[in-house]
């Protein structure tokens, strides 16, 4: 497995901090993962190419990174780069989440199966759900982190944010729902 191999070239440096070539082999190794993570959050392949750019540039000038954070950084820095070109229309949108009622309080994340539903039919989902939905979706679906912690990164309410993840896995499940019967549909008219 890469990844293996890639910990145990990390691990192996006396110094314990990642090099620039370090990092550089982190964002390559990891260039589709961090593809499709920019264009699921921002729902743009070019500016999703930028964001990864971006967030290659800004890690490489970063020193003293700890090599254990050779794959959580190329995640968080693409995460933020994503942001940023984001960041208007998610507050923009997070008034909305702050007058909607969320059900379910503190959220666990997604199960295995939905995120491979996820990854599966991302371009789908992508294009079903907004920015904040999105985001919230890749942080607490995805990431585990709490609402807080969320709440924070993206400059909007607690509130906001456990409110924008019901209405994705919401959304989800109408989602999934509807290729469930798609699919169904599909292979009865083929009988």
């Amino acid at each position: 497995m890469a990844t293996t191999t890639l910990t145990s070239a990390i691990r192996s440096t006396a110094s314990g901090l990642a090099t620039t070539d370090e990092v550089r082999a982190a964002f390559t190794e990891h260039r589709e993962e961090l593809a499709w993570l920019a264009g699921f959050l921002t729902g743009d392949e070019m500016v999703a190419t930028a964001c990864v750019i971006d967030a290659s540039t800004l890690t490489e000038g970063e020193n003293g990174k700890d090599q254990e954070w050779l794959w959580p950084w190329p995640r968080e820095a693409t995460i933020c780069s994503a942001l940023d070109v984001q960041r208007v229309r998610i507050a923009q949108l997070s008034s909305v989440y702050d007058r909607c009622d969320c059900v379910y309080g503190e959220h666990a994340g997604l199960p295995v199966e939905m995120l491979e539903f996820l990854v599966r039919e991302s371009d789908v989902i992508r294009f079903r759900l907004d920015s904040i939905c999105r985001f919230v979706l890749v942080l607490c679906g995805i990431g585990n982190r709490r609402s807080r912690e969320v709440a924070s990164l993206l400059g909007i309410t607690e509130h906001a944010v456990g409110a924008a993840y019901c209405t994705a896995l919401q959304s989800l499940d109408v989602i999934r729902s509807q290729a469930i019967i798609e699919s169904y549909g599909y292979t009865a008219a083929c009988n």
